[in-house]
């Protein structure tokens, strides 16, 4: 008894009291609401229905807080929301709703983990806690393995699967679902619904959902229609359909998400430099030396040869020059490799890795020119050597600073260009 009364006096997590909206028109005031009301408790499966026009879609916008009421309260989570200003239901629908909507609404050049990461983003979270709660949003949804693939290497179903980790990853206590399965087949549908209905069960997360399918509404433990703006049906379903049972009892075919995917995403999967974020092919670095080379002679003999200009100048041409072809090679090379653009992290690694290389590779010079004196002379490297001697004459840790702000400058300027002219697609 003392259960049933704790649970009689806990407020809902939603309460619409004679909510109504209206909205002005050429012809005159259309009602979309019509002075609802309605509870929603914290860790209900709820479907609203109703024929085009009947108000669902508004209802969602007002639970959503993206729109206001015209008249009426709205109390979320024990929030007035209904007379906020636009920037405090901003907040709100950061800090309590996640949203999931037909279209998906990714990024298209962004992979799925920083799709996830975006509303992180908005909260000011840093980088390596962002992180962390993207992945273990899209291991929460199945997708660990394509965490790292864009939107055009997702299937549909993949794609809403990504949107539900985005909406998840806030920890809010509401999810609004609006024609999550439009425009997905019946497998795929079933797969959403039995993933909305897992998360509803594991972690009590009160699912909203809007569709105009009685199908996908039969999965909700209870269902309001709606008709001309008013709620006409409240129904609590005792045993709503399991999605994962009836997906399992689909007849057994090839997985679709394979059958449909992208060629661009299976050449991904072959490829083990795929696999984490970071990997690039290794075939990426002599390319980019190769035409960092290439770019630096070509420009340094048309300074010489044809401008007539002196040895500093074809030396500041041919290290602007081969910067720029190197990126663009760099880029290029790793978007044919991976059958996809570089992602950021990807940008990151190329850039830290070609200026370590090249770093160690210089230092060795150096040494080896210090130790065979006769072989820096006729090689320039007496540059060098100088350069070293006059910064170690004020102690090791400015000699290891400058390395070090050089080699951090260096790897910055190489990511900028990485992803100026990486390909788009």
């Amino acid at each position: 008894m003392a259960a049933v009364a704790s649970a009689s006096l806990r407020a809902p997590l939603i309460r619409l009291s004679r909510v109504s909206k209206d909205y002005g028109t050429g012809a005159g005031v259309v009602h979309a609401m019509r002075d609802v009301d309605l509870a929603i408790d914290q860790g209900e499966f709820v479907a609203v229905v109703g024929a085009s026009g009947s108000g669902k879609s508004t209802m969602m916008n007002v639970l959503g807080c993206l729109d206001r009421p015209t008249r009426g309260t709205y109390d979320l989570a024990g929030i007035d929301v209904a007379q906020r200003k636009g920037d405090s239901r901003a907040i709100v629908r950061n800090r309590v709703i996640g949203f999931v909507f037909q279209g998906f609404n990714l990024l298209p050049r962004t992979t799925a983990l920083e799709n996830v990461e975006l509303p992180l983003q908005y909260r000011g979270v840093g980088v390596r806690e962002r992180r962390r709660r993207a992945v273990a949003a899209l291991e929460a949804v199945g997708l660990a393995s394509r965490m790292h693939h864009t939107q055009n290497q997702l299937s549909g179903g993949q794609q809403q699967r990504v949107a539900i980790a985005r909406a998840l990853v806030t920890d809010p206590p509401l999810l609004l679902a609006d024609e999550p399965t439009g425009n997905l087949d019946t497998r795929t549908s079933l797969d959403v619904l039995a993933l909305l209905q897992k998360l509803n069960r594991e972690r009590g997360i009160t699912v909203v959902l809007v569709t105009h399918e009685r199908e996908i509404a039969a999965c909700a433990s209870r269902i309001i229609e709606m008709r001309d703006g008013r709620i006409v049906s409240d129904t609590r379903c005792a045993e709503p359909v399991d999605a994962a049972r009836a997906l399992a009892g689909l007849p057994s075919i090839r997985d679709v998400e394979e059958d449909c995917e992208p060629v661009a995403s299976r050449r991904d999967l072959r490829s083990p430099s795929a696999a984490t974020s970071s990997s690039v092919p290794w075939n990426v670095y002599p390319m980019m030396w190769l035409a960092d080379a290439t770019g630096a002679l070509a420009a340094a003999s048309y300074v010489v040869f044809i401008l007539h200009g002196s040895g500093a100048s074809a030396l500041w041409a041919a290290a602007i020059f081969g910067e720029v072809t190197k990126a663009w090679s760099g880029a290029r090379w790793c978007r044919r490799s991976l059958g996809r653009p570089m992602s950021s992290d990807q940008r990151w690694h190329v850039a830290f890795g070609y200026t370590l290389g090249i770093t160690g590779l210089g230092l060795a010079l150096v040494t080896a020119a210090a130790m065979w004196p006769r072989v820096a002379e006729p090689s320039g490297a007496h540059f060098l050597l100088d350069a070293a001697a006059a910064t170690l004459g004020r102690g090791w840790f400015v000699f290891a600073t400058v390395i070090a702000a050089a080699v951090a400058g260096i790897v910055l300027l190489r990511y900028l260009l990485l992803s100026l002219l990486a390909p788009r697609r």
